[in-house]
């Protein structure tokens, strides 16, 4: 039996109020050569040893490690080793987010662990040169994560100038943990589910955060072992979230078919001003794309107004 639905004008004009995502397509190029090799996994990207260039961390089974950037901003080449983590203790499915949270200069770090439901932080107490790691769990006191693998992520999601965190679980589903403190005195409180990204249906999700089409707001980047990556583009504002899968944002970037994703990462590694994107394929092999620029949507998209009235 075939069923006609008759929409009233009050239900047209709350269709005609949800987010759409904005059309704008992001280009990418690979390069791969200037990606480092020979160690994938679970990622977080920050300039570790203060030298002005981009290193990047690897969260593995046990411990975590690092690949030092010993080029240059433009120019990357990778060493791996030695880790900077003695002062963090390994553990199952470790994962981890770096940013500086006390506004010091360094980076501190968040971790999760396979059978926590708490997240783990670690001031960096040393030097933007050499880390030393210090933990404090009361700064994500009573902060719960329910389920066993977490990523943490740490950035300005409300644009006030302190570091939030959004922890990706393991259905695919955010926890958005909002600092109502301040560098200063950080206090983190469990906003809830970002309910506009619904579940993924590969194993081990992991996220990564920046701001792909230059208006202002940071966007997402979802993988897992099973799935390509996936994009969720806020065309709201960083105060009022609306996160819309947005396709044509990674449009020419793909996984080949043998493997699986282990970490995604946004990170300007050719230090041009946007984020360009890791990918850790898993069996040692990591994929770099590069961001060569935005083209924005129609001009009536919100997202273009935002970015040309910020």
């Amino acid at each position: 039996m075939k069923m006609t639905v008759i929409l009233t004008g009050v239900a047209c004009a709350l269709l005609s109020m949800l987010p759409v995502a904005s059309g704008a397509t992001i280009h990418w190029t690979p390069a791969h050569h200037l990606a480092p090799q020979g160690q994938s996994n679970r990622m977080s990207a920050g300039d570790l040893d203060g030298d002005g260039d981009i290193d990047l961390s690897l969260f593995t089974d046990p411990g975590a490690g690092l690949y030092w950037n010993t080029g240059t901003p433009v120019e990357p080449t990778w060493q791996y080793g030695p880790s900077p983590y003695g002062g963090v203790p390994p553990c199952v499915q470790q994962n981890g987010g770096h940013g500086d949270v006390d506004g010091d200069g360094d980076l501190d770090l968040a971790v999760t662990c396979w059978y926590d439901d708490f997240v783990r932080f670690y001031w960096n107490v040393g030097s933007p040169a050499s880390p030393v790691w210090e933990v404090d769990l009361s700064v994500f006191e009573g902060v719960q994560t329910l389920t066993s693998h977490r990523c943490p992520r740490l950035a300005d999601m409300d644009d006030d100038g302190d570091l939030d965190a959004m922890i990706c679980v393991t259905t695919g589903r955010i926890q958005y943990v909002q600092n109502v403190g301040s560098p200063a005195a950080p206090a983190y409180e469990d906003i809830g589910w970002i309910e506009a990204i619904l579940p993924v249906d590969g194993g081990n999700p992991t996220i990564a955060l920046g701001d792909l089409d230059s208006d202002g707001d940071l966007d997402i980047i979802r993988i897992s072992y099973d799935t390509e990556p996936e994009c969720f583009e806020n065309v709201g504002t960083p105060s009022s979230f609306a996160f819309v899968a947005n396709s044509d944002m990674l449009a020419g970037i793909a996984l080949p078919a043998s493997g699986y994703g282990k970490g995604v990462e946004l990170m300007d590694i050719d230090a041009d001003g946007d984020p360009d994107m890791i990918l850790a394929r898993g069996y040692g092999e990591n994929l770099l794309f590069l961001n060569e620029g935005t083209t924005p949507a129609a001009p009536t998209s919100w997202g273009v107004i935002k970015a040309m009235y910020r």
